[in-house]
């Protein structure tokens, strides 16, 4: 029976009722307060801070912080603008369903704050991240206790096309370390970058995060910290040490004294936009140095030239030398074979194509066909 004060809050007594006894239900039950605590309210701004600080606790890298924060602030705006609030209580199954056909329908760049919208739809890879981000926020959600069950576990993730990346060849590497002048501060730093990717194949952050006492220019090699902390060696060649060197020895200039990251930030006065750039002599960045690739592929008319196509590249041409994916698996930095086997895949397609072997059709003995005038084959009968 209601009592007098849940009238007076004006609670329908038979809801009242209906409270009071699951209240009682779960507590004989032994759920604590937490379970009975109603969390659809939740906004998912404060549920992806959550997720963000025990991520880094435990461990994950800044780009996997961004990669959660992202996916799941794109999908909160969504549901603003499906005139919904973005709190757990709209974090469901058919919701993001929902999401990812207009994703498939959404021009590139459509709601990006810098960009302006393109005419293509986003890239497939492009989804099947944000949806495998709002997958791993499930599982979070399920593991913390937020949700009863993993609400996306039964999503299929979009897939999407995996086309062959071409390599550099030989030429237009060539074109490229000849484009850029050691003799310029900006030259010498490029040209360091551009071979030292290419001869070791370390990843655009691990670049990033090279400190002048991971170089053992000397001895041949450098200490790179790679994914999931963990630290390797990758091996320089002379010439990638030399200019190296040469760029530590003669341009580089820290800003501050204390910053020893081996590759600075540099800022020419050739034009006005220029001056926007960040101030000189302090530590490069993952995004600067995609914008010094990006200039560099203009430069040279190789648009696809990114630093990421540089660890492909490192990754293909030491296969074909040395067919050894277990040594290469280590260079890389890979936990497992499973990206490694992805650069193994392409090097054998391309093996098929350069592969000195005739064609089928070449290898057909056609002694009996002919040609008539208008180029059809005649078949030439014997005994004529």
């Amino acid at each position: 029976m209601a009592t007098g004060t849940d009238a007076r809050r004006g609670m329908d007594p038979q809801e009242a009722t209906r409270d009071a006894a699951t209240w009682v239900r779960d507590i004989r039950g032994g759920k604590t307060r937490w379970e009975r605590m109603q969390k659809t309210q939740v906004p998912l701004a404060q549920l992806a801070e959550l997720l963000s600080s025990d991520k880094a606790a435990g461990g994950k890298a800044g780009p996997t912080l961004i990669w959660y924060g992202g996916a799941i602030a794109r999908y909160a705006a969504w549901l603003e603008r499906q005139e919904l609030t973005p709190t757990l209580e709209h974090f469901t199954l058919d919701l993001v369903r929902r999401y990812i056909v207009d994703l498939q329908r959404q021009p590139a760049n459509e709601f990006h704050p810098r960009q302006p919208a393109q005419e293509g739809p986003l890239a497939d890879q492009t989804i099947n991240s944000y949806v495998r981000a709002l997958r791993g926020f499930s599982t979070w959600l399920y593991e913390e206790g937020y949700t009863a069950e993993r609400v996306l576990g039964r999503l299929k993730v979009p897939r999407y096309a995996k086309k062959i990346q071409p390599v550099l060849c030989a030429e237009e590497i060539a074109d490229i370390v000849c484009s850029l002048n050691p003799r310029t501060e900006i030259g010498a730093r490029d040209q360091a970058i551009f071979l030292l990717l290419l001869d070791t194949g370390m990843r655009a952050g691990e670049l990033c995060g090279l400190r002048l006492g991971d170089l053992h220019l000397d001895e041949g090699y450098a200490m790179v910290m790679g994914k999931g902390r963990k630290q390797r060696p990758v091996k320089i060649g002379a010439r990638a040490a030399k200019a190296v060197r040469f760029y530590v020895l003669h341009w580089r200039k820290p800003a501050l004294p204390h910053i020893d990251r081996a590759f600075l930030t540099c800022r020419g006065v050739s034009d006005e936009a220029a001056f926007l750039a960040p101030a000189a002599g302090m530590p490069l960045t993952v995004n600067g140095l995609g914008q010094i690739f990006r200039r560099i592929g203009r430069a040279n008319g190789i648009p696809r030239l990114h630093p990421h196509l540089l660890r492909h590249t490192f990754a293909c041409l030491y296969l074909m030398r040395y067919r050894d994916p277990f040594a290469l698996k280590s260079l890389l930095g890979h936990t497992t074979l499973t990206m490694t086997n992805h650069c193994c895949e392409a090097v054998q397609q391309m093996d098929v194509i350069r592969a000195d072997a005739v064609s089928i059709v070449d290898g057909m003995d056609m002694s009996a066909l002919d040609v008539n005038r208008r180029g059809r084959f005649k078949v030439i009968k014997k005994g004529r």
